[in-house]
């Protein structure tokens, strides 16, 4: 898993390649889904299943948002409650 900072992550979260950055990280789950995540699996922000990208549309703090804003992979997505998100996750 590669180490980067928030601020190049995009280029990870748009090629769907792992990696581990400040208290935010992406990987491709077992299941072929590949997640981005806030402070853990508990709080996903993204999620690519098939050919479409799922959004955590719920508020954030400060820090959370602006993670939120730096690993958008500008694109088209769909947004979802973090439970819903979580449930397309799991899978």
């Amino acid at each position: 898993m590669a180490n980067v900072s928030n601020t190049k992550c995009r280029s990870f979260v748009k090629a769907c390649l792992p990696f581990k950055g400040s208290n935010l990280y992406g990987e491709l789950l077992g299941n072929g889904i590949y997640a981005v995540f806030s402070y853990g699996s508990h709080f996903p922000l993204f999620a690519h299943v098939g050919d479409q990208w799922y959004e955590n549309g719920e508020h954030y703090s400060n820090t959370t948002s602006k993670q939120h804003g730096q690993a958008h992979p500008h694109t088209d997505t769909i947004k979802v409650s973090c439970a819903e998100l979580k449930s397309i996750i799991e899978r």
